[in-house]
């Protein structure tokens, strides 16, 4: 079984491509198959990480999905090895088509029936892209009922107030969708030193052998990748790559 993870987010700059490298570079660092898709039609912020391999995909014709084009990335899919883990990165343009375009062809069901498994994953950003992106929640739960969606919190914009009690994420809940709150760090060291390394394309790996960094610098990226691994081990997201080549 194939476990294929999806990045869909409405609001731009929240931290989609963010959201991919983390899980690539985890995925790497736990010595699984990693194949990654960029399918963001305006930047291609998560093919920049060179070391992932992102292989870029056109799925937009003007502003609606080329149904060819989506099912020559389906073809390359369901084509993975079965012990494979996958990570597709979207654009926000591409939101609200994509999601119905999925949505409306069964996609979460038709991967079930050839041996993977489809695992969306969203973002919810602090400040005034909170109301947003939990917008962008509600629409996913609407166009996937059943389907687990795992969200991210991600506080670098600001304070969140969403949590466990949001009625969207005890419905998502239901479903078997988990809530991952990233680490907030202080903007003057770790913070600094993490939006250079994003800012980059580097991964964790990359920026700790670099050597115009500074030996400090490496320390705490060393401590930030180490504090968010660990998140993601504990995890419902690791007990699906557990699975990974099992019967579903």
């Amino acid at each position: 079984m194939a476990v294929i993870n999806v990045v869909l987010q409405g609001k731009g700059g929240v931290g989609k491509s963010l959201i991919s490298s983390l899980m690539g570079q985890y995925l790497i660092d736990r010595d699984q198959l990693l194949a990654c898709f960029d399918a963001d039609p305006v930047n291609a912020t998560f093919a920049a990480y060179k070391s992932l391999e992102a292989v870029r995909v056109e799925l937009m014709e003007g502003d609606i999905i080329n149904s060819r084009l989506f099912d020559n990335l389906i073809e390359k899919l369901v084509e993975l090895p079965e012990n494979a883990c996958v990570v597709i990165d979207s654009g926000a343009s591409t939101f609200i088509p994509l999601s119905s375009y999925m949505s409306e062809n069964n996609i979460a069901q038709f991967l079930k029936e050839t041996g993977h498994k489809l695992f969306l994953h969203t973002i919810i950003a602090g400040g005034q892209a909170e109301t947003d992106t939990i917008q962008g929640l509600n629409s996913l739960l609407n166009c996937f009922p059943g389907t687990p969606v795992t969200v991210w919190v991600n506080p670098f914009f600001g304070q969140i107030e969403f949590t466990e009690k949001h009625e969207l994420a005890r419905k998502n809940a239901k479903n078997g969708g988990i809530i991952i709150t990233l680490p907030s760090y202080k903007k003057e060291t770790f913070g600094h030193d993490l939006e250079t390394v994003l800012k980059s394309r580097l991964t964790f790996e990359q920026a700790i052998e670099l050597d115009g960094l500074n030996i400090m610098a490496k320390q705490r990226l060393k401590i930030i990748r180490d504090n968010i691994w660990a998140l993601l081990d504990g995890t419902g997201f690791t007990n699906e790559i557990k699975n990974t080549g099992t019967d579903s």
